[in-house]
This record gives structure tokens, C-alpha cells and sequence, in this order.
């Protein structure tokens, strides 16, 4: 494949706009998005006009506004560029008015109140900092989601506000100490690390639980499952790596630049990870991402499971957030260069993420992820429900030299490594800690509670808004001193030294995933909500959200929109997934036993086998307590239904779903005792195989 020639071709990107735009117009469009400066119809319908030309001379017919609705999903319909004019001859018609707002229905999506069924009209505007591109026929043009008052129905629009806050405030700080290069925009950059399941179709589709919520709900464990840690980082399996170069291609033509591909830990996972771009770029690659892996999986008989956990007794998935902050002149603001105890400017954003992250934790702990997560965080794979930082020793030593004058930074050099005929051995400051929440990873922080299901969007909200919150107050109170250099350091270290000393209970640089640190975060008095359901409900304290409506990212009645649907999303997977339980036990499970009870009595029936009596009691007791589980579950279920919005979210958390784990643990022991001829749910040790 001739990648320069293929890299990008299906992207109206900025070399395609400078190519087929006359430069007034180009100059406009790139004023507009860097300046926030209106868009006037002139240059809209200019820029129409070449979008059109270019995606029908690549092969499209039709256009539509793509968008990404409260469920973390995206959404489209296809109009066609096919027109007709008043005396019904046939034209190629798309305006500057349609390129910039498209209609959709808003109270068919998920909107928490904020749309009845009879306030049908929703609108789609252009996201101008964004690339149109070309997937099968269909030019794409990413929007943002308003209803007809004005609400927020998307994640793209507080994610740009989000992006505008953090520019404005962070940008102030900045300006404080980089005296020779004037900042006037700072961009949010996020890389985004996806991780995945491929499984072989033919188990998939024999398995309910899989085919209708992605996870598995029964299974024992295989005989060979991450143990002997083969698996990570291995020999990518020929099929799958057939799969990486199709995704591969497809993703280059998009002009999206996938830089990594590899085995993960868990036997079928693998992960792929993009470029770092703007916050709004990335998420919006990443839901490409996620839809192109999940398509050209079919095209292998594999099956692509996004699920966070989607087996039992192995890693489960998630979607590293890697962030960092950048000027328009291309400065890392988390660089921490090379005497990062004398950079204020790294020193302050810094601080300032360390209060963010603890004034804020629980809109952190909802920004990770829905209830499909709940079951990874903690697992031993992913960090626990319990929002921390890791910083690594230099940079913990140097902030509490700071904050304490009676403290010493005890400060270590990285032991010398010596490697084979290499006199250049590039080190790293610090180590890496994978069990954190939040991770300093030399000159970004990695959120790595991110489910991998989840759209990436509701993270970097969060982060933008309350880190921009914190940079607005430090450059208030670093304001006043700007004209006086040595005042403006002494207040700046001042400043550090009160933050580090009110957040450092946030700090942690040990073992997440040991039982001993949830003790000391209890100790800490750090929030530990270990549902999604929990960590929801502080969306009902007005003072936490209050940050939202201050900077105009979201109003009070988005919020508790957000809220509704979160608060839906609980009950909606809890009721899949009893239901589907209910099925398989109907359907399989139950109907596998009382076969092999038939084969054990026909051989019982005709000679004297003791073990084999005492093997036919336990089925039938095993048989015995699941019916009665069943029942019990059938009941629970029923009662559920009949209840709405908080008590029934919170009924099935507490009573429906606390009951799967007993009837799991039936089943798989079940499993273990039955035939494979009567068994003919797909075990894990058929599908962790079944790529080789």
C-alpha cells in the first residue's frame, strides 16, 4: 500500500481545504476556528461548495451530521447530495446552510427530561475544528447536538466548552512566566489507548449472554487462561493480524494515525492506540476506531467485544486517557524539563491537576465509565474506584519540599543501566505505576479508569473543566504580582506549597490494587464508590456541579439530565442482563442437566456404580438450588419492573444483580460436571482457543 498517497485520501482535512479553497476563504475558516470568530455564509457556502466537489469525486452520494448523543454513542442519517430544481431536472445540491446545520429528531435520543416525545425538533451544528471524511459512499460531517431551546444533547458540546475554558485560563498562567512567546490559545491533547476482545464468531453466536450485553455471564474458568503471561505482548495470532492490516488501512485513509497494535494480557485481548490529537479530534477517532474494529472483525468470522469484562477470571479492558496541555507555539505545559523544581510554569499545572483531581474525584470516578465497568475497576487489572495520583518519587520529594519547610527532597539519581556495546542509554526521571488512577507519565497524566466501552469524551470534560477551574483561581491570585518578578515566584511557590499541603492525601505512589491502600484511603477520607450507580448520585450535590454552570460547559438542567440517563443506563443494563440470564438458564443451562441426569439414570438403571449415584445426587442437587435461584431471580426481576427511575435503578442493583453471582457459581460447577455432548454453551477454554 502507497501510504502517502493513501494516508488521508478519504479526509477533507486541512491539506485537502488548502488545496481546493481560495485562499480568502481558507484564511477565514482558519481565523474562525482559531480566533472563535463567526463563520459568515460567504465562506460557508464556499467551503460546501468544494466539500461536495471533492466527496463526489471520490465516490460519495450522500452526506449526513454525525453526532454523539448522551448514551456515548454516535448517530447519523443520510441525506443525498441528489436534488432536483423547480423544473425537476436533476442537481448535485449541498449549501453552506446544510453544511452547518442539519435537523434530527431530539427526543428520540436519550435527553433526561430535557425533550418530551411531542418536542420532536432537535438541530445538528458543524463542528469547524473537525475533519469531514468518506466511509462507504457517505461524506460524514462531525457535529454537535442542540435541541431546539438551546440544551446540550450531545458529549461533543461541553466537550468544545470545556476546551474553550481550559484555553482561556490556562493560557492567563502561561503568560505569567513564558515571557518571549505570547500564548493566545492552549489545546487539550489526548491520546487514546483502546483495548479489546477477538473472538471466533462461531462461539460467539452460540452464546446468548455474548450476542445481547458482551459479557459473559456464566463460564468456568479454561485450564489455560493469562497464567503463564504468554499471551501479552506475543506473536499477534496470522488472523488477527490480517484484521490489524485491514483496520490499518482503513484508518490511514481517514488520515487517522494509529501508531501501536498489540497482544494484551488476557488470552483474545489486543489493543490499538492513536496519535495524540485535539481532545474533540480524538474523540471523535476514537468512536471511528471502535466502529472500524468492530466492522472489519465480521469480515474475518471474528467478533470484536468492547465490553470492560466481558470474561470472568481474566483482565478485562479499558481506555487509557493520556493527556497533556500544549500552547498554539507548541509548549508542553506537563514538560517538566530539566530542573523541574525551578519551572513554575510546570510546577503550577501541576499543582493545579492535583487540586482538580481532589476537589473533584467523584465527577472523575462517573466521567470513567457506566455499569460495564463497574466489574474491572479493582479486578486486579485496572485501578480500584478510588480516585489517586501517582507522580513518581522525584517529582512527590520536590512538591513537599515545597509545601514543608521542615521537610528535605530526598532525591535519588535512576541507577546507571549499562546495555551491550550502547554508549547512549536514554532513562526515564521517574517509573511508571499501571495500578494508579491518575498517572504522571513523564510529561502527561494517564486516566486509566476509562472503560473501553465508554466514549472518551466524558473524561477530558471533566478534566478540562475542573483543571481549567483551578488554573482560573491560581491566575487570579498570581495576577496582582505580575509586573514584579521575584514577588510573582515567591507567591507562585506560595500558592504550590498551600495546595500541595491541602491535597496531598490525593498522592500515592505504592500498590494500588492491595487491599492495604483501600484501608489508607479510608484513613485519607478519599471517596470510594465502587458502582457507577454510587458514584452517580453526587451529581445531586448542586455545590460539585456547580463548576459546570459557572463556566457555561453545562447548565444545572443539563446536569441532571446527564443524571436521568446515567441513572437509566444503571437499569437498563441490569435489566439486560437478568433477562438474559433468565433466558440461558431457561435454555440452556437447566435443559443440559436434566440430560445428562437422563444418560447417568439409563447407565444407574442397569448396574450398581456408587461413584456414579453420588455423582447423580450432587447434579441433582445442584439442579435443585439453581431452580430455586431462578425462581427467586424471576421474582426479583418482576418486582423490579414494576418500579421507575431511582428505586428501580437501585432495586436491581441491590437486590436483582447481587444475585448472579450465586447462580454463577452454580452453572460453573455445573459446567465442570457435565459432558460436552449436553453442554453446548462455548466454554472459555473453546474460546480463548479459538484464534489459533
Amino acid at each position: 500500500m502507497d501510504l502517502d498517497k493513501k494516508f488521508g485520501e478519504m479526509a477533507f482535512n486541512k491539506r485537502m481545504m488548502r488545496e481546493r479553497l481560495p485562499h480568502a476563504i481558507y484564511y477565514r475558516w482558519k481565523n474562525a476556528i482559531r480566533n472563535e470568530a463567526p463563520l459568515d455564509r460567504e465562506t460557508a457556502d464556499a467551503i460546501a461548495h468544494a466539500m461536495k466537489e471533492w466527496a463526489l469525486e471520490m465516490g460519495a452520494t450522500h452526506y449526513c451530521h454525525w453526532f454523539q448523543p448522551l448514551n456515548g454513542l454516535t448517530a447519523k442519517k443520510h441525506d443525498a447530495f441528489l436534488d432536483r430544481t423547480d423544473k425537476y431536472d436533476v442537481i448535485q445540491r449541498f449549501s453552506g446552510k446544510e453544511l452547518i446545520r442539519g435537523e434530527s429528531d431530539g427526543s428520540s435520543f436519550p435527553t433526561g427530561g430535557m425533550r418530551s416525545t411531542f418536542e420532536a425538533r432537535g438541530y445538528t451544528y458543524w463542528d469547524a475544528t473537525a475533519n469531514s471524511f468518506i466511509i462507504d459512499r457517505i461524506l460524514y460531517i462531525p457535529t454537535i447536538f442542540v435541541s431546539f431551546n438551546g440544551d446540550k444533547l450531545d458529549k461533543k458540546g461541553p466537550l468544545l466548552a470545556s476546551m474553550g475554558l481550559i484555553s482561556e485560563h490556562g493560557s492567563r498562567v502561561v503568560n505569567l512566566f513564558e515571557k518571549d512567546e505570547y500564548t493566545y490559545r492552549m489545546k487539550p491533547k489526548v491520546g487514546l489507548e483502546q483495548e479489546f476482545f477477538l473472538i471466533d464468531k462461531r462461539h460467539y453466536d452460540k452464546r446468548s449472554d455474548l450476542k445481547s450485553i458482551g459479557r459473559t455471564l456464566i463460564g468456568a474458568g479454561a485450564p489455560k487462561g493469562q497464567e503463564m503471561g504468554d499471551h501479552y505482548l506475543g506473536g499477534i495470532p496470522k488472523r488477527v493480524m490480517a484484521f490489524y492490516e485491514s483496520v490499518n488501512e482503513k484508518l490511514w485513509e481517514l488520515g487517522i494515525f494509529a501508531k501501536t497494535e498489540h497482544n494484551e494480557v488476557a488470552p483474545c485481548q489486543f489493543e490499538i492506540v492513536a496519535l495524540f490529537e485535539n481532545a474533540n479530534i480524538a474523540v471523535d477517532y476514537n468512536q471511528l476506531i471502535m466502529s472500524i474494529l468492530k466492522e472489519t472483525a465480521a469480515d474475518y468470522d471474528l467478533v470484536c467485544l468492547l465490553h470492560e469484562k466481558p470474561f470472568a477470571g481474566v483482565n478485562g479492558s479499558g481506555k487509557h486517557n493520556n493527556y497533556s496541555l500544549t500552547t498554539n507555539y507548541g509548549k508542553n505545559v506537563f514538560d517538566p524539563g530539566d530542573n523541574p523544581k525551578e519551572n513554575l510554569t510546570f510546577l503550577l499545572f501541576l499543582a493545579a491537576m492535583i487540586e482538580a483531581a481532589d476537589d473533584y474525584a467523584p465527577l472523575f470516578r462517573i466521567a470513567s465509565g457506566g455499569p460495564s465497568n463497574d466489574r474491572r475497576l479493582g479486578g486486579l487489572e485496572a485501578p480500584p474506584s478510588i480516585i489517586s495520583i501517582f507522580l513518581g518519587n522525584d517529582l512527590e520529594e520536590i512538591l513537599k519540599d515545597i509545601a514543608h519547610e521542615e521537610y528535605h527532597a530526598k532525591i535519588e539519581a535512576p541507577p546507571e543501566i549499562k546495555i551491550n556495546s550502547l554508549g547512549y542509554t536514554p532513562r526515564d526521571s521517574s517509573d511508571r505505576n499501571r495500578t494508579s488512577p491518575l498517572a504522571f507519565t513523564g510529561n502527561k497524566f494517564e486516566f486509566r479508569m476509562v472503560g473501553s466501552s465508554m466514549t472518551g469524551a466524558d473524561a477530558n470534560i471533566v478534566i478540562n473543566t475542573t483543571l481549567g477551574h483551578s488554573l482560573r483561581k491560581i491566575a487570579e491570585r498570581l495576577e496582582p504580582f505580575a509586573e514584579d518578578d521575584e514577588a510573582l515566584r515567591k507567591e507562585a511557590y506560595t500558592v504550590i506549597a498551600e495546595i500541595v499541603s491541602d491535597h496531598e492525601r490525593i498522592l500515592y505512589n505504592k500498590d494500588n490494587y492491595a487491599q492495604a491502600w483501600v484501608e489508607e484511603a479510608e484513613r485519607r477520607g478519599l471517596p470510594h464508590y465502587q458502582t457507577f450507580f454510587e458514584a452517580i448520585q453526587a451529581l445531586k450535590d448542586k455545590d460539585l456541579i456547580k463548576i459546570f454552570g459557572d463556566y457555561d460547559v453545562l447548565s444545572e438542567s443539563e446536569v441532571e439530565a446527564i443524571y436521568e440517563v446515567g441513572l437509566e443506563s444503571v437499569s437498563v443494563h441490569d435489566f439486560l442482563e437478568a433477562r438474559t440470564l433468565m433466558t440461558m438458564l431457561s435454555k440452556d443451562v437447566e435443559p443440559a442437566v436434566v440430560a445428562e441426569l437422563n444418560d447417568i439414570l439409563n447407565v444407574t438403571g442397569r448396574l450398581k456404580n456408587p461413584a456414579l449415584e453420588e455423582r447423580l445426587e450432587t447434579l441433582n442437587v445442584l439442579l435443585e438450588e439453581l431452580l430455586l435461584r431462578h425462581k427467586k431471580l424471576k421474582a426479583t426481576y418482576a418486582k423490579a419492573k414494576t418500579l421507575e427511575g431511582y428505586e428501580r435503578a437501585e432495586f436491581f442493583e441491590k437486590e436483582v444483580i447481587t444475585q448472579f453471582p450465586h447462580i454463577r457459581k452454580i452453572c460453573d460447577e455445573l459446567e465442570s460436571r457435565i459432558s460436552r455432548k449436553h453442554w453446548t454453551i462455548p466454554t472459555y477454554e473453546d474460546i480463548f482457543t479459538g484464534l489459533n
